[in-house]
């Protein structure tokens, strides 16, 4: 093979590749809105019909529950739903973190308000 057939073979390769990847990558797919998902898309969000979750039922304990195993319960559910446990996946998924993150600490609260205020 001579040096010219040789650096035919090479530019036509080059000039495939060129082709090739504009083709697969040459229009950049856009990203999905936050705004697109829907808000009943979360699991977060309770049935439009149905009544909203109770503080027990959030936090996956009995009503009878005593303080140490609600604040358990809690501890596990927070480590699992934390925002910074998914501070490198994108905002769709911060923000159902951020939002279920709310839903533990409002119910843990409003769980040690009833637990104190019991007789």
């Amino acid at each position: 093979m001579s040096g010219a057939e040789f650096l035919i073979v090479l530019g036509g390769l080059a000039v495939g590749y060129w082709v090739v990847s504009k083709f697969l990558f040459g229009q950049p797919r856009e990203p999905a809105r936050p705004e697109a998902v829907p808000a009943s898309a979360g699991i977060d969000n309770p049935a439009p019909d149905g009544p909203a979750p109770t503080c027990h039922e959030i936090l996956q304990v009995s009503p009878q529950a005593s303080v140490p195993e609600i604040r358990q319960a809690y501890r596990t559910l927070i480590s699992q739903y934390h925002p910074d446990k998914v501070a490198t996946l994108g905002p769709e998924l911060q923000d159902l973190a951020a939002r279920k993150s709310a839903q533990i600490n409002d119910a843990y609260r409003q769980a040690l308000l009833e637990h104190n205020a019991a007789p």
